[in-house]
Protein backbone atom coordinates (compact mmCIF):
# COMPACT_ATOMS: atom_id res chain seq x y z
CA UNK A 1 0.00 0.00 0.00
CA UNK A 2 1.74 3.37 -0.95
CA UNK A 3 -0.42 6.88 0.12
CA UNK A 4 1.00 10.00 -1.32
CA UNK A 5 2.50 11.19 -4.33
CA UNK A 6 4.91 9.48 -5.73
CA UNK A 7 4.70 6.43 -2.82
CA UNK A 8 5.97 3.23 -4.02
CA UNK A 9 5.39 0.00 -1.85
CA UNK A 10 7.24 -2.42 -4.22
CA UNK A 11 7.86 -5.11 -1.25
CA UNK A 12 5.36 -8.15 0.07
CA UNK A 13 3.40 -6.72 3.08
CA UNK A 14 5.13 -3.08 3.05
CA UNK A 15 3.50 0.36 3.25
CA UNK A 16 4.49 3.84 1.58
CA UNK A 17 3.34 6.59 3.55
CA UNK A 18 3.87 9.72 2.00
CA UNK A 19 5.09 11.89 -0.76
CA UNK A 20 7.96 10.07 -2.71
CA UNK A 21 8.09 7.58 -0.05
CA UNK A 22 9.39 3.86 -0.66
CA UNK A 23 9.11 0.92 0.58
CA UNK A 24 10.98 -1.78 -0.97
CA UNK A 25 11.97 -4.57 1.56
CA UNK A 26 9.22 -7.11 2.70
CA UNK A 27 7.45 -5.61 5.70
CA UNK A 28 8.54 -2.90 6.42
CA UNK A 29 6.71 0.60 6.46
CA UNK A 30 8.57 3.76 5.20
CA UNK A 31 7.79 7.39 5.49
CA UNK A 32 10.54 8.78 3.32
CA UNK A 33 13.29 7.74 1.12
CA UNK A 34 17.26 7.89 1.02
CA UNK A 35 18.02 11.38 1.23
CA UNK A 36 14.61 12.53 2.26
CA UNK A 37 14.20 10.94 5.33
CA UNK A 38 11.29 12.01 7.85
CA UNK A 39 10.65 12.16 11.61
CA UNK A 40 7.42 10.50 13.27
CA UNK A 41 6.53 12.86 15.62
CA UNK A 42 3.87 12.34 18.35
CA UNK A 43 4.82 8.89 19.15
CA UNK A 44 3.36 7.49 22.32
CA UNK A 45 5.52 5.39 24.51
CA UNK A 46 6.01 1.82 23.53
CA UNK A 47 4.38 -0.62 25.92
CA UNK A 48 4.84 -3.75 24.27
CA UNK A 49 8.26 -5.59 23.43
CA UNK A 50 7.41 -5.02 19.80
CA UNK A 51 6.30 -1.50 20.02
CA UNK A 52 8.58 1.47 19.03
CA UNK A 53 10.69 3.20 21.62
CA UNK A 54 10.13 6.69 21.50
CA UNK A 55 13.16 9.40 22.57
CA UNK A 56 11.77 10.43 25.66
CA UNK A 57 11.57 6.29 26.30
CA UNK A 58 15.37 5.95 25.07
CA UNK A 59 16.83 9.05 26.84
CA UNK A 60 15.42 7.69 30.40
CA UNK A 61 17.00 4.36 29.19
CA UNK A 62 20.35 5.63 28.69
CA UNK A 63 20.26 8.04 31.46
CA UNK A 64 19.87 4.89 33.93
CA UNK A 65 22.58 2.52 31.95
CA UNK A 66 24.82 5.75 32.42
CA UNK A 67 24.09 5.98 36.12
CA UNK A 68 24.88 2.34 36.59
CA UNK A 69 28.03 2.55 34.43
CA UNK A 70 28.83 5.56 36.83
CA UNK A 71 28.22 3.45 39.83
CA UNK A 72 30.46 0.92 38.74
CA UNK A 73 33.27 3.44 38.09
CA UNK A 74 32.67 5.15 41.20
CA UNK A 75 33.65 1.16 43.00
CA UNK A 76 36.06 0.27 40.64
CA UNK A 77 38.06 3.87 41.23
CA UNK A 78 37.63 3.02 45.31
CA UNK A 79 38.85 -0.39 45.00
CA UNK A 80 42.19 0.92 43.04
CA UNK A 81 42.75 3.26 45.83
CA UNK A 82 41.98 0.92 48.54
CA UNK A 83 44.67 -1.70 46.78
CA UNK A 84 47.01 0.79 46.60
CA UNK A 85 46.73 1.66 50.41
CA UNK A 86 47.54 -1.77 51.10
CA UNK A 87 50.15 -1.68 49.17
CA UNK A 88 51.66 1.31 50.91
CA UNK A 89 52.15 -0.53 54.14
CA UNK A 90 55.96 -0.97 54.86
CA UNK A 91 56.94 -4.11 55.12
CA UNK A 92 59.05 -5.85 58.65
CA UNK A 93 62.62 -4.73 58.04
CA UNK A 94 65.05 -7.50 58.13
CA UNK A 95 66.45 -8.08 61.56
CA UNK A 96 63.00 -7.05 63.13
CA UNK A 97 60.03 -9.57 64.30
CA UNK A 98 56.84 -7.03 64.64
CA UNK A 99 55.95 -4.17 61.75
CA UNK A 100 52.46 -2.53 62.02
CA UNK A 101 51.76 0.41 59.88
CA UNK A 102 49.13 2.32 57.75
CA UNK A 103 49.18 3.31 53.98
CA UNK A 104 47.14 5.72 51.69
CA UNK A 105 45.69 5.43 48.16
CA UNK A 106 44.36 7.73 45.65
CA UNK A 107 42.92 6.92 42.52
CA UNK A 108 41.19 9.52 40.37
CA UNK A 109 40.10 11.35 42.83
CA UNK A 110 38.86 8.43 45.34
CA UNK A 111 40.58 8.00 48.52
CA UNK A 112 41.82 5.33 50.64
CA UNK A 113 42.95 4.32 53.91
CA UNK A 114 44.80 0.99 55.31
CA UNK A 115 45.95 -0.15 58.17
CA UNK A 116 48.27 -3.80 58.68
CA UNK A 117 50.93 -5.51 60.37
CA UNK A 118 53.63 -8.12 59.25
CA UNK A 119 54.86 -10.63 61.53
CA UNK A 120 58.21 -12.35 61.48
CA UNK A 121 57.42 -16.20 62.84
CA UNK A 122 60.57 -17.65 61.93
CA UNK A 123 64.08 -16.31 60.37
CA UNK A 124 62.20 -18.34 57.14
CA UNK A 125 58.50 -17.43 57.48
CA UNK A 126 56.48 -13.90 57.51
CA UNK A 127 52.99 -13.38 57.43
CA UNK A 128 51.15 -10.23 56.63
CA UNK A 129 47.55 -9.19 57.10
CA UNK A 130 45.78 -5.59 56.28
CA UNK A 131 42.58 -4.10 55.79
CA UNK A 132 41.60 -0.88 53.52
CA UNK A 133 38.52 1.55 53.87
CA UNK A 134 37.27 3.60 51.15
CA UNK A 135 33.97 4.78 50.07
CA UNK A 136 33.18 1.86 47.91
CA UNK A 137 33.90 -0.60 50.78
CA UNK A 138 36.40 -2.60 52.93
CA UNK A 139 39.37 -4.36 51.34
CA UNK A 140 40.99 -6.99 53.25
CA UNK A 141 44.11 -10.09 52.58
CA UNK A 142 46.47 -11.70 53.97
CA UNK A 143 49.10 -13.28 53.44
CA UNK A 144 52.13 -15.72 53.82
CA UNK A 145 55.88 -16.38 52.58
CA UNK A 146 58.43 -19.03 53.33
CA UNK A 147 62.15 -17.73 52.15
CA UNK A 148 65.22 -19.79 51.70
Amino acid sequence: MAIGQGANASAANSVALGAGSVASEANTVSVGSQGSERRITNVAAGVNATDAVNVSQLNGAMSGMQGEINSVARNAYSGVAAATALTMIPDVDAGKTLSIGVGTGNYKGYQATALGGTARITQNMKVKAGVSYSSGGTVWGAGMSYQW
